[in-house]
């Protein structure tokens, strides 16, 4: 398949600048007078084109001489001609700003109209088309009593949007020798016993059994080596032919890499994923001691109850594979870029999560992404949900270079998807997305 990979320019300084110019765009491509009859306005109402042309045959009208009337017949031709072209030039089909901008326009108002209803305080969204955003937007404010308004810089908890971006640093890790994807998950000193307690409990990706609907969870399988590589394609559960979202289990990686001799695992993701993407004032947990302002920036969360904000205490977990990054979308935005670029995975690394088929028809669990079809189109995404506090999306669509990132400080952006079905298209906005952008 073609590598959709660009070289693409850097994230923009100022939030909603590309909505405003792809709108005004739109709003310019057509002429206001074009389908306007000469005969039916009077002349010093002309644009300085018509009047080019009208000025003649008004000045043809005011002689009857015959060579003159020939002359204001053939000008009459030639205007009428001329103003026909202008209005089919305004009849072409529009063109994919335009496109982008009426979609961007119904997204927003979808969006408006779903964060009132949801009752989110605080939500940021950016969609990007060729490493380029073409819609950002931060709605609502970030802090308890409604002074601080949220911005694209505002910073949530991501939840599980850690698990791309630690599987990229793992990958990294191991392309450079310091890491071997085979190591098994029991380098982690804890795994036996973790193994044991969560196939033993009532946790359905732990002893196994199935969802509301009937999807079939195999139970997480402690006789089986489970490897690195397993744990990062969530293939823990059962015999591992098919992935069981198992997040537990993916907790204990960094842990694995520490007793394997690796290095700090904080360490490890800083020095790959964020030195060579750009990224400063990300908070790798509560406890990075680089994490500049994010924490200071950071929405706080809330819980609704019985229709009502309630707020809630910030989580104190700390950095692991799984979750724990506290980042901005216009962060995730730049993590995105950086992928896209070809600054962080290989190519052939690249290719191997979003560029090859999904056979499935379930989807897939790949290195740390859900993959899957879409009516004709692969999507590579990742949901973020850190209960009663934050939810986050991450959507990509890699063949049309096309993403969305939405993050707010409630859960309510999360959908309770599938732990053994990859099916984006069950969330609302991911569903509005995909029907207003994917071509």
């Amino acid at each position: 398949m073609p590598d959709n990979r660009r070289k693409l320019s850097a994230f923009p300084n100022e939030a909603g600048s590309n909505f405003k110019n792809v709108t005004q765009s739109c709003m310019s491509a057509t002429d206001p007078i074009a389908d306007v009859s000469v005969s039916e306005r009077p002349l010093q109402k002309l644009s300085p084109r018509t009047r080019y042309y009208a000025t003649p045959i008004i000045w043809g009208l005011e002689r009857n001489r015959p060579e003159e009337e020939a002359i204001r017949k053939a000008l009459l031709v030639i205007s009428t001609f001329a103003l026909t072209l202008s209005s089919a030039s305004a009849r072409q089909p529009i063109t994919a700003q335009q496109a982008d901008a009426a979609a961007i326009a119904d997204f927003d108002e979808f969006l408006t109209t779903f964060r009132e209803e949801q009752s989110i305080p605080s939500m940021s969204v950016i969609v990007l088309r060729d490493g380029e955003p073409i819609f950002e937007k931060a709605y609502g404010w970030s802090d308890d009593e409604g002074d601080t308004p949220a911005t694209l810089d505002t910073t949530y908890s991501i939840a599980s949007v850690t698990k791309p971006i630690a599987a990229a640093a793992i990958i990294l890790e191991a392309e450079s020798g310091a890491l071997d994807l085979a190591m098994p998950m029991s380098k982690d000193e804890g795994w036996a016993e973790i193994c044991d307690w969560l196939s033993g409990s009532e946790i359905l990706f732990g002893r196994g059994g199935s969802e509301d609907d009937g999807t079939a969870i195999a139970p997480m399988d402690c006789e089986r080596e489970t490897t690195l590589s397993d744990m990062l394609n969530m293939r823990a559960n059962g015999d591992g032919s098919t992935f069981v979202y198992n997040p537990i289990g993916y907790a204990r990686i960094d842990r694995a890499i520490s007793g394997g001799g690796g290095r700090d695992f904080r360490e490890i993701v800083r020095q790959q994923i964020m030195d060579r993407a750009g990224i400063q004032d990300i908070a790798l947990g509560w406890r990075d001691p680089e994490g500049g302002s994010a924490l200071r920036l950071l929405a706080l969360p809330f819980a609704i109850e019985n229709g009502r904000r309630v707020r809630t205490a910030v989580g104190d977990d700390d950095f692991r594979a799984a979750a724990g990054i506290k980042a901005s979308a216009r962060q995730v935005a730049t993590f995105d870029q950086a992928l896209d670029q070809g600054r962080l995975l290989p190519d052939n690394w690249y290719a191997r999560i979003f560029e090859a088929p999904v056979e499935q028809e379930a989807g897939d669990y790949r290195w740390g992404w859900f993959v899957q079809n879409w009516e004709g189109h692969m999507l590579a995404w990742h949901s973020g949900w850190d209960p009663g506090r934050y939810s986050a999306m991450y959507l990509k669509v890699p063949e049309q270079r096309l993403t969305l990132i939405a993050l707010a400080n409630t859960e309510a952006i999360w959908w309770q998807n599938s732990a053994a079905r990859a099916e984006i298209e069950t969330s609302p906005i991911a569903r509005k997305f995909l029907e207003r952008f994917v071509d």
